[in-house]
């Protein structure tokens, strides 16, 4: 595979696994914008739980949105992505002195490598050197491209996640990024270790109809900003993919460790991927066992 074209995947990808790749309990309220509120705060802050396959058009369409940005000091985000280090980024995503071919069987690899022709016309052979959890990043990307292409071709632009970032910037908000790159990869690619990320490789694989049909479930309760729907709809997908709370429960914990000092100095603006935001450990309910008001926000 092209490496340049292996970099642009990876920083796409990184985001939709990492942000959207699991999801908990849900609060039955509507709503992608929260208003936090109360406790030690001179100003209200805003939680906006985001879909990064969408864009900056997208977020010109939500007007509570923008007036929410444009009454805040600063913004949040996960991650601000430094084109600069994507290729040693990029280096993260290969066993060197290893295949996937030597980990699984002969007739998974040609299952896993005929999908992968399908959806992004690249043979397994391509890319056996990958971690196979590459290869699952991958697929879930083609899946939710596929799946959704009438309404993202509706949302051409920079994700929406990069341009709140970018428009923080150009306002002069102070920026602050709650993981650095390097963090996000390693949650990713070492997470797990390489035998067990073949095992779910071809776990998913054997689940693929599901897995497609989920992106575009997924992106219909978003855009109906219907967490509880969130969570029922999770509640139904198989369990066959190692304990995700690395990816939500630990990181919102120790996010909300961050959160209420920033938003204590200035107005925060924190857009974070939606599926952070609801359950029993996610950022909203975390945020209010610590006192704060967290509601909606409607037209």
């Amino acid at each position: 595979m092209n490496i340049s074209l292996l970099r642009t995947r990876i920083a796409i990808a990184l985001f939709l696994w990492i942000g959207l790749g699991s999801w908990t309990y849900a609060q039955s309220e509507k709503g992608i914008l929260w208003k936090i509120s109360g406790e030690d705060l001179k100003e209200p802050s805003y939680l906006l739980g985001t879909y990064h396959l969408l864009t900056d058009k997208f977020v010109n369409e939500l007007p509570e949105v923008k007036k929410a940005f444009s009454k805040t000091k600063g913004v949040v985000v996960e991650m601000v992505i430094d084109s600069s280090k994507l290729g040693a980024m990029t280096m993260m995503a290969i066993m060197p002195g290893k295949k996937i071919s030597e980990m699984i069987s002969a007739e998974d690899f040609k299952l896993i490598s005929a999908e992968l022709e399908r959806t992004i016309e690249v043979s397994l052979s391509a890319m056996d050197q990958l971690k196979p959890i590459s290869v699952m990043v991958f697929l879930t990307l083609a899946y939710a491209q596929e799946q959704n292409a009438e309404v993202l071709k509706k949302y051409p632009g920079v994700p929406m996640d990069a341009h709140l970032a970018a428009l923080g910037k150009k306002e002069q908000k102070q920026i602050t990024q709650l993981e650095t790159m390097e963090e996000q990869m390693a949650l990713l690619y070492n997470q797990f270790p390489l035998e067990e990320q073949a095992r779910q490789l071809v776990a998913f694989i054997k689940q693929k109809d599901l897995m497609i049909q989920s992106q575009a479930t997924l992106l219909n309760h978003y855009l109906s900003k219907d967490l509880k729907s969130l969570y029922e709809f999770s509640e139904s997908m198989p369990k066959d993919f190692g304990d995700s709370d690395f990816l939500l429960k630990d990181r919102n914990e120790k996010w909300v460790q961050v959160i209420p000092e920033l938003m204590r100095k200035q107005s925060q603006f924190i857009a974070v991927g939606a599926l952070h935001l609801p359950g029993p450990d996610g950022v909203i309910s975390l945020l209010q066992k610590q006192g704060y008001t967290v509601k909606p926000v409607t037209k």
